[in-house]
């Protein structure tokens, strides 16, 4: 029988840049020279601990905590599986999914995160992620509250998907290879492909600078019809559109094209008084 799930403090400041190193030399890769979780929040202050957690001596993954001497704390969680996804693949891409261990690893992880905030003096934990995976997760298990919603992961699945009715008609044309995509109308879309599962950052592969959402609806709609003729293996495509799409253009264009929002990227935060 599997061991349960163990838990390491480590308040050493390369605390994750050397878990970060197991995961890159569990795919081949050569030491990171800096911390891997590049997406760790602005302006976090100083690094004060880390949480990684195992089963049976493998990492599962890890939270970070940082503050500069205030009342909040803010925290950074990495699913070991999912920074090995990125490297492999070049991107994150379109997440398959988090598994029960590692929801449970996350769970205890910020519970354990709650407990040295606390400890340290700290009022309030901050930390975001999707209300449907492990973040969420530890959210519901704490009693953390949502205060705000930052971004969206919308899907559609191209094998029973057809073109919504009413979207303009729109010339464009395949990006050349290797890339998978299209060019059009005053618009590039260019989109991730590994396995089964196609993925698009709005903010990074979408590039339509005023383009009128039913246009950009139109491109998205032929996207999903390309990957459904020339990847009739893709089961997925998610796209990933946040609040810093100022034009608001994406938001308006993708259930133009019959996607639907499947996830959404909150902020969390948890009183420790």
């Amino acid at each position: 029988m599997k061991r349960d799930i163990s838990l390491e403090w480590d308040s050493d400041p390369g605390a994750d840049l050397r878990a970060a190193t197991e995961v890159y030399a569990a795919v081949g890769l050569p030491a990171p020279t800096t911390p891997a979780d590049a997406t760790a929040p602005a302006d976090p202050g100083d690094r004060i601990g880390t949480v990684r957690a195992r089963r049976d001596g493998r990492l599962l993954g890890w939270v970070s905590l940082y503050g500069n001497g205030e009342a909040g704390v803010t925290a950074q969680g990495e699913r070991a599986d999912r920074l090995a996804r990125r490297l492999v693949h070049g991107s994150y891409g379109a997440d398959p999914g988090a598994t029960a261990e590692e929801r449970a690893a996350f769970v205890s992880m910020y519970r354990r995160a709650a407990q040295r905030a606390r400890a340290g003096g700290a009022s309030m934990l901050h930390w975001s992620g999707t209300d449907t995976g492990p973040e969420g997760d530890a959210a519901r298990a704490t009693g953390a509250r949502a205060t705000g919603e930052i971004a969206r992961i919308w899907t559609v699945d191209p094998r029973g998907w057809w073109a919504p009715g009413g979207l303009p008609a729109i010339r464009a044309r395949t990006l050349p290879p290797p890339l998978v995509g299209l060019i059009g109308e005053g618009a590039e879309l260019t989109v991730d492909v590994a396995d089964d599962l196609a993925y698009l950052n709005a903010g990074e592969a979408i590039t339509a600078p005023g383009v009128a959402p039913d246009i950009l609806g139109a491109l998205v709609a032929a996207l999903v019809d390309l990957l459904r003729r020339e990847r009739p293996d893709v089961r997925e495509l998610a796209v990933f559109e946040f609040d810093g799409d100022t034009e608001g253009a994406v938001r308006l264009a993708l259930p133009l094209a019959g996607l639907r929002i499947a996830h959404r990227v909150v902020d969390f935060e948890l009183p420790l008084t």
